[in-house]
């Protein structure tokens, strides 16, 4: 967690190049959270983490991120938006 939190700045940036609407992104570090990726095969995918958050303040708005960790750290270049921005379920254009 700690090193995802010095790294805050490269998750909204990369929020924010999602939209050009998006003036600020707000993480939600509790929902934050370590996963196993399945493909099928008996080793599996390998390992995520979920990052999770708001946008332009509003309370109904969300994003998710995915990190994708290789030999046990997190690689920021493997970023990616998970699904779509939405705002109350919606897709934010």
């Amino acid at each position: 967690m700690a090193y995802l939190k010095e790294h805050e700045e490269e998750i909204i940036k990369f929020v924010k190049s999602k939209n050009s609407k998006i003036e600020s992104v707000q993480i939600d570090w509790k929902q934050t959270q370590w996963d196993k990726v399945g493909n099928g095969t008996p080793q599996g995918g390998g390992d995520i983490i979920d990052v999770y958050g708001t946008f332009n303040n509003i309370d109904n708005s969300g994003w998710h991120v995915m990190l994708h960790i290789e030999n046990g750290k997190v690689n920021l270049n493997s970023m990616s938006l998970v699904n779509y921005l939405s705002v109350g379920g919606d897709r934010f254009e």
